[in-house]
């Protein structure tokens, strides 16, 4: 008894349906593949990161240095009876860089407008200048714009300002200052692309 088994034509329908099914499948699978091997090629996931080193050459701390009174220095080379401290920002990541340099008085015996400061680039160029009055936190740079993979070196210098007057009661009086920097990373667009 031998029973033949009859194929129908819904039979084959479905069968030709699941064959085409599973061609369509495996051809979305490796087309999806492909498309996401050739666009991590680009390297769409990069990270960048923006980090400083600070180089304090003559120390972070400026504590009573001796002073002799002066009139404003005219150059960065002008140093007869100032007081000198030079540093050195780098910007080590791979974003640039805009940064703020503050001096953070910690005391300061010294009279109002007699000790001056003035803060100069590596070029010579003067940044800033003003009198160090009281305590607390003086801006001396605002947003000086520093490349990645790039160095700046500032010189501070301070004095105490020639008034024509007596100044010997200013004579013996203690003044701590540290210097401090603060970054904000950029980001040039057209660095991306």
């Amino acid at each position: 008894m031998n029973k033949k088994k009859e194929i129908s034509k819904s039979q084959i329908f479905y069968l030709v349906i699941l064959i085409l099914s599973l061609m369509i499948m495996i051809s979305s699978i490796t087309i999806a593949y492909f498309s996401m091997v050739a666009s991590q090629e680009n390297d769409d996931t990069k990270l960048y990161t923006g980090s400083l080193i600070i180089n304090f050459i003559d120390g972070k701390v400026i504590n009573n240095p001796t002073l002799i009174p002066r009139y404003e220095p005219t150059s960065i080379s002008d140093v007869n009876n100032v007081y000198v401290n030079e540093f050195e920002v780098e910007s080590t990541g791979t974003l640039d860089q805009n940064i703020d340099i503050y001096m953070e008085v910690i005391s300061n015996e010294f009279t109002n407008n007699t000790i001056k400061y003035k803060l100069f680039d590596n070029d010579g160029n003067e940044v800033s200048t003003g009198y160090v009055n009281g305590t607390g936190n003086i801006k001396i740079a605002n947003s000086k714009y520093l490349e990645h993979e790039k160095k700046q070196k500032y010189t501070v210098m301070f004095w105490i300002q020639e008034n024509e007057e007596d100044q010997n009661a200013e004579k013996g009086k203690n003044l701590k200052i540290t210097l401090n920097v603060e970054a904000i990373q950029t980001m040039d667009l057209e660095f991306l692309v």
